[in-house]
């Protein structure tokens, strides 16, 4: 075990309720039916609890997040989904035992850049900000200039078109092009990228292009109002790697990312053939991007200390009815964990994702009043924060073969609603390219017949992020996943229990109840590849 708990927490497991199980098959439930144990009230109760400030924002490697653990096993166990019995995939009743390296490191980080004009050592937090930290490389890198990160072919740019990022430390520039004072792309498409959360609009995109470090050159408006010596560090002195399953891809991978003040900027650029600090008075004149000639950058980081372990998924399944089929698995999942917030605030993480996790356990305890045909497991994933760690162990390294699993249901942020979605409260279905011309009207021919959600699909090639489910289609099993989109709480302090519209969760919960049953049911599921 992880952490041994500082304090004895007692779990209540309560009796399994006899219910009289009625058939609940989409567009005819009625009120006795499982669909409508999906209730307001319990979702509350859930996400009350998981984003309350006792749960300190349930970050990864934490007690806090055991606590949330066990609370969602002692729920599984009192609606009767039970833990899996297997020798495979690092299982220990309803815990799957995700392995991790731990190390701690000393404070006294710096870089040294080398290029033509010598060394020179910067010192962390007075030259420069850490504000993304899982992912330390110490050997030096070499060095891009990507200029404003932005790829939009359509409207005529694409910083990346000549450049290799792969492997490197990347230099973007906050904003968006503008020339003779105007945007240089459309005006819907610029103030896209013109502001604090166009951040990561950009650099999502750019994680698939597998950087090892990335440095933000913020613009004059942005450091007026977040001054370098106000901005906080997010460096840690402790970090968790993940050991993963060998041979398989190890998730999204987040590289380290960084601000600098000024003066370190104008020492990395120092004689090369173009410097971003000429944008202020020439504008985009001889504006270009290039790797660094003679320039790399080497992060120091001591080492204190090393040691194995590992963090919780939270695993429990209804076994399928029909012998045929209960070896075929659709599951459902959502990641528990959340993040912590560089100021020492408490990020409750209510939507994100505290509200998935809850409708995992309320869709758990609907499936088991009536198990379907094909069995049903049911995932709460540790570190999806941390780069999808958690369901990448769980789908490479078992407790069931890829083969095994036909489709995968996602919950990640189900309970808001985003401004540009204000009106019609609509909410997101995220699913990888390959999966659109036959998934999207699956599951639009359920929703119509039933709830009649206002969804809007949208493709991973096109949307900012990721989740679970990435880790699902990487390896060719269909998967979509149910998300709010980027609102203003997002991985702030903000996202609270009393934000979270909690007819729409129900909504989106009950849909996903009805989605997985009609899979689970199906004599055969479709083959959704293009």
């Amino acid at each position: 075990m992880f952490y041994q708990m500082k304090k004895q927490i007692a779990i209540t497991l309560f009796a399994g309720m006899v219910l009289s199980l009625s058939h609940a098959i989409y567009g005819q439930e009625t009120e006795s039916s499982p669909v409508n144990s999906i209730t307001e009230a319990e979702m509350r109760d859930h996400i009350f609890f998981l984003a309350s400030d006792y749960l300190g924002g349930r970050v990864g490697p934490s007690e806090e997040y055991e606590i949330a653990a066990h609370y969602v096993a002692s729920q599984f166990a009192s609606a009767g989904v039970e833990p899996l019995s297997s020798d495979q995939g690092n299982m220990s009743g309803y815990f799957q035992e995700v392995p991790f390296e731990k190390k701690v490191f000393s404070q006294e980080i710096k870089w040294i850049l080398h290029s033509k004009e010598g060394k020179k050592e910067f010192i962390h937090n007075e030259d420069y900000k850490i504000l993304e930290s899982r992912t330390m490389v110490e050997e030096p890198l070499d060095v891009v200039f990507a200029g404003y990160g932005i790829s939009e072919p359509d409207y005529g740019w694409n910083d990346f078109k000549e450049i290799d990022i792969a492997g490197k430390m990347v230099i973007i520039l906050a904003g968006a092009p503008v020339k003779k004072g105007k945007p240089v792309l459309p005006d819907s498409v610029h103030q896209q990228y013109n502001t604090m959360m166009g951040l990561q609009k950009k650099i999502f995109p750019i994680l698939k292009m597998e950087p090892t470090s990335l440095i933000l050159i913020f613009d004059e408006q942005t450091k007026a109002m977040v001054p370098f010596e106000a901005m906080p560090s997010n460096f840690s002195d402790v970090l968790y790697k993940y050991k993963g399953v060998e041979g398989s891809e190890q998730g999204l991978k987040i590289p380290m990312i960084c601000t600098v003040t000024d003066e370190v900027a104008q020492s990395i650029f120092e004689g090369q053939k173009y410097d971003p600090a000429d944008i202020a008075g020439k504008g985009l004149k001889k504006y270009r991007c290039y790797q660094l000639e003679n320039v790399s950058i080497e992060a120091v980081f001591p080492v204190l200390e090393s040691s194995e372990i590992s963090l919780k998924n939270v695993v429990g399944w209804v076994e399928g009815t029909d012998p045929e089929l209960q070896d075929q698995i659709i599951t459902v999942g959502a990641h528990l964990d959340h993040v912590a917030y560089p100021t020492g605030e408490v990020a409750n993480g209510a939507d994100d994702n505290a509200s998935g996790s809850a409708g995992v356990m309320e869709i758990a305890e609907a499936i088991a009043m009536n198990p379907p045909r094909r069995s049903v497991v049911f995932i709460a994933y540790n570190a999806e924060e941390m780069g999808l760690h958690g369901s990448n162990y769980f789908v490479n390294a078992g407790p069931f073969t890829r083969e095994h699993i036909s489709f995968n249901l996602n919950l990640d942020m189900i309970g808001r609603t985003t401004a540009a979605n204000k009106e019609s409260r609509s909410h997101y279905v995220v699913l990888a390219d390959e999966y659109e011309s036959k998934m999207v009207p699956f599951i639009s021919e359920i929703n119509d017949r039933t709830l009649a959600y206002p969804l809007i699909f949208k493709l991973n090639s096109s949307f900012s992020g990721s989740s679970d489910h990435a880790s699902y289609s990487n390896v060719g099993i269909p998967s979509f996943c149910f998300f709010s989109g980027m609102h203003e709480d997002l991985h702030r302090p903000g996202d609270d229990a009393e934000k979270i519209e909690y007819d729409k969760a129900v909504k989106i919960s009950r849909l996903t109840y009805l989605i997985t049953m009609k899979l689970a049911n199906m004599d055969e599921i479709p083959d959704f590849l293009e």
